[in-house]
């Protein structure tokens, strides 16, 4: 796709202020832009975040994953957790993840490489 300029993964949420409170709150991350409860944008480092009022049809949960590469894996799961995130930690030969859910079920997870 040779004419591609940007990407962004679309999230669907049932409230925009408690998401934006939680991806920009508990996660640090940045706010772009808020076109009121319709629309948000959360930058994380090389990914845009879209928030999206979820549809009634839209099932809860299950619907993306979205990893966050960190450097200092331990650190970033003792701060999420005192924040009140549940993280499940798995390690696998050289890698490591902590996974971790949003407002609307949504699976996220942090990912350090063993090098």
């Amino acid at each position: 796709m040779k004419n591609l300029k940007t990407c962004r993964v679309n999230i669907m949420i049932s409230n925009m202020n408690e998401a934006i409170d939680f991806y920009l709150g508990k996660l640090g991350l940045e706010l772009l832009n808020r076109y009121g409860d319709h629309y948000a944008e959360i930058q994380a480092p090389d990914l845009l975040i879209g928030l999206h009022p979820a549809k009634n049809n839209t099932a809860y949960g299950n619907n993306i994953s979205i990893g966050f590469g960190v450097l200092n894996f331990d650190d970033t799961v003792n701060d999420l957790s005192a924040k009140g995130i549940t993280l499940t930690i798995q390690q696998e030969g050289w890698i490591r993840l902590a996974y971790f859910k949003d407002l609307d079920n949504n699976e996220l997870f942090l990912a350090e490489r063993k090098e």
